[in-house]
């Protein structure tokens, strides 16, 4: 039985997570549902996942945006 992690964060956002070193999405109860796999700085063999799920609408919204930030932090030429 998996069992869900509660995170608290303190402070005022945004909250760094880390950096992602793979992401995954697939289709959860008619939601998209969004995995993160960090990087650990303990260097275990798996590190933090988080998963985030969205509506349809917020993840064709963050699909484009991603897109966008890709396109512009790929070095030029």
């Amino acid at each position: 039985m998996k069992h869900p992690m509660v995170a608290e964060f303190r402070g005022p956002p945004p909250h760094d997570l880390g950096t992602a070193e793979l992401a995954t999405a697939h289709v959860l109860n008619d939601n998209v549902e969004v995995t993160l796999h960090l990087l650990d700085d303990w260097h275990r063999p798996m590190g933090p996942v988080v998963r985030v799920q969205m509506t349809p609408e917020v993840a064709r919204s963050l699909a484009e945006r991603l897109t966008t930030a890709a396109a512009e932090a790929e070095p030029s030429g």
